[in-house]
């Protein structure tokens, strides 16, 4: 069953705020400076810019909390790596106290090394923190007492404030990914609002929206292969200005190919075509194809009667 009320803004944005953002602020930009003259432009202004506002202040605050999130845990790993250093260093002015076989030291290190310098990061937090418990008020060992708490303070902070700044992002990246989808509402809305009251003539309203910046992301390299003597479609034209756009095409294979552009999928090949040669990559315009503004599909036909076509086209 065909689903009719499908969001397109909300499948292309999905999972990449950076392309949410171009889509909205084109929008809003485009609906802005026609807002004085077009009241259907200042109505979709005025039912985006509050959404747009909402979305493109948690889209920064999640990217900045994304960049903080990272620099806290790579501190913390940095002083996991350097704590085998210091629990050496602890083991050895420790020693010098009491020997390794006293029942002192045992209880200062009862697995030895292994619980500081393996196990998850809560588990090494909290044997650093029972080392400081069992040393105690011993004032033999008060100089290395000041050692293991100054280290565990800065880890404790660091853990700390690592799982603090995990919790913060994943807050902004629900707040952002429901800003986002409330912008794509209103994006559908204004969509439906604009088709209908330019629907004499649709091109009016294309300038409100960037298709041609979703056609692209979506449309951008194609690979096919063509059998014998046949044609094929390669692409139906999206693009914003035809008259400019431009083709690379990669000839992967021995056969010559004819490419050309049809106003329908059954389009055959007429008078205009380019001629690909063998094993080629070549750049062109749209244009040289055929007409580009009547004529949206752009065609491939192999000519060769023994060897499949393999071709690459590439919108540059």
């Amino acid at each position: 069953m065909a689903r009719l009320f499908v969001n397109h803004f909300e499948i292309f944005t999905r999972g990449n705020y950076n392309k949410a953002a171009h889509i909205f602020k084109q929008h809003i930009d485009s609906t802005f400076a026609d807002s004085a003259t077009v009241p259907i432009a200042m109505t979709c202004y005025n039912r985006a810019k509050p959404k747009y506002d909402i979305f493109s202040a948690c889209n920064i605050t999640h990217s900045s909390q994304t960049g903080t999130q990272s620099g806290k845990v790579s501190s913390m790993k940095r002083i996991l790596k350097g704590m085998t250093l210091q629990v050496d260093d602890w083991e050895a002015k420790i020693k010098a106290v009491y020997a390794i076989n006293t029942e002192e030291f045992k209880t200062l290190f009862p697995q030895g090394k292994e619980p500081f310098n393996s196990g998850s990061q809560q588990k090494r937090v909290d044997v650093v923190a029972t080392l400081l418990l069992n040393i105690g008020t011993d004032a033999s060992l008060a100089a290395v007492k000041l050692l293991v708490q100054d280290f565990y303070d800065t880890m404790f902070a660091s853990f700390n404030t690592k799982d603090v700044s995990k919790k913060s992002t994943k807050t902004d990246s629900k707040a952002t990914e429901k800003a986002r989808k409330a912008m794509c509402n209103v994006m559908q809305g204004n969509y439906g609002l604009i088709t209908d009251e330019f629907q004499e003539d649709l091109t009016l309203g294309e300038k409100y929206f960037d298709e041609a910046y979703m056609g692209n992301k979506l449309q951008v390299i194609f690979n096919l292969k063509i059998k014998m003597l046949t044609t094929k479609k390669i692409l139906k034209r999206t693009f914003a200005h035809p008259l400019t756009q431009q083709l690379q095409i990669i000839n992967n294979s021995n056969t010559v190919l004819h490419l050309f552009l049809g106003a329908n999928k059954m389009s055959v090949i007429g008078t205009v075509f380019v001629t690909i040669p063998t094993m080629s990559n070549t750049t062109h315009l749209l244009t040289a194809f055929g007409n580009p503004t009547t004529e949206t599909f752009l065609k491939a036909y192999n000519t060769d009667d023994k060897v499949k076509a393999d071709i690459t086209v590439k919108v540059i």
